[in-house]
């Protein structure tokens, strides 16, 4: 029930919030909506061009990880993506921090070993799992083959790929 309440409260804040702005202030409707929810701990960063919000921050529990997603997703809808990168007190943050330097390493050496790839400008950012690419690449097909590449790739939670293609090829 408690939960119905915050991802009502959610809904009503980013419809209320969507009335007063010319455009969609995703990130204020979100931190409105996680502050109804009693989250007020949740940092959120969205990258607009990009179409993903970030969750950021520690919380209590497992619970209020997944409550914060649902309170994100329901004030995003289907307009962007979420990914949340909130840690949870009492986890072990190094072992945390460990896996995501695993995943960053599996993930440069997939690009190393491909002879085109090596070629591009491709970044890897990993949060608990979460990958985020940047840089550059020349086809949609590479875009792609990153993508499933990082997917591919062991631990890995969720994938956002703000790879841009390079103009004129």
């Amino acid at each position: 029930m408690k939960l119905k309440v915050c991802v009502s409260a959610a809904l009503a804040a980013a419809w209320l919030g969507a009335g007063c702005h010319r455009g969609p202030d995703t990130q204020g409707n979100l931190r409105k909506a996680l502050y109804q929810a009693n989250m007020q701990q949740v940092a959120v960063k969205v990258d607009d061009g990009e179409h993903i919000v970030h969750l950021k921050g520690t919380v209590n529990s497992m619970a209020d990880r997944s409550r914060a997603q649902e309170v994100a997703d329901a004030v995003v809808g289907t307009s962007g993506r979420v990914l949340n990168e909130l840690s949870v007190k009492g986890l072990n943050d190094k072992t945390a921090g460990d896996l995501d330097h695993d995943i960053q390493g599996a993930l440069d050496k997939m690009i190393d070993n491909d002879a085109t790839l090596k070629q591009r400008d491709i970044n890897f950012e990993v949060v608990n799992g979460m990958v985020t690419i940047k840089g550059d690449v020349r086809t949609a097909d590479e875009k792609n083959r990153v993508t499933e590449m990082a997917k591919a790739a062991p631990g890995v939670k969720d994938v956002a790929n703000g790879l841009q293609i390079e103009p004129g090829q």
